[in-house]
């Protein structure tokens, strides 16, 4: 089945304001040419091969950079997890001296 969607408000890049339009059941055309016509029908455009690859890296490119922020955030995470875990530590190692000295050579006074 193929949705077709109509902009319901002036802004179309808002998702919010598409509204269903029609439903094609695409299992009904048998031939290439039937399912042409109907691409046509609809106001879809063939694109040239150079377009689709056009089209092609630029996915590829957008994913790239989001690998590359993925990555980026996973490094600033780590380096917050050793930084909390190194603060951790030395305040163990402070708590520990102030013991040791709250509590001297063990005798009072």
């Amino acid at each position: 089945i193929m949705t077709i969607y109509e902009s319901g408000d002036d802004d179309e890049d808002e998702e919010e304001s598409w509204v269903e339009n029609e439903q094609i059941v695409l299992s009904d055309y048998k031939t290439k040419d039937e399912m042409h016509a109907l691409m046509v029908e609809k106001g879809f455009q063939l694109k040239s091969p150079e377009e689709v690859e056009a089209i092609q890296q630029q996915y590829k490119d957008e994913a790239e950079v989001e690998r590359t922020k993925a990555e980026e955030r996973r490094e600033e995470m780590r380096i917050r997890r050793e930084e909390m875990q190194r603060q951790r530590e030395e305040k163990m190692m402070e708590d520990a001296r102030a013991e040791v000295e709250v509590g001297g050579d063990g005798s009072s006074g």
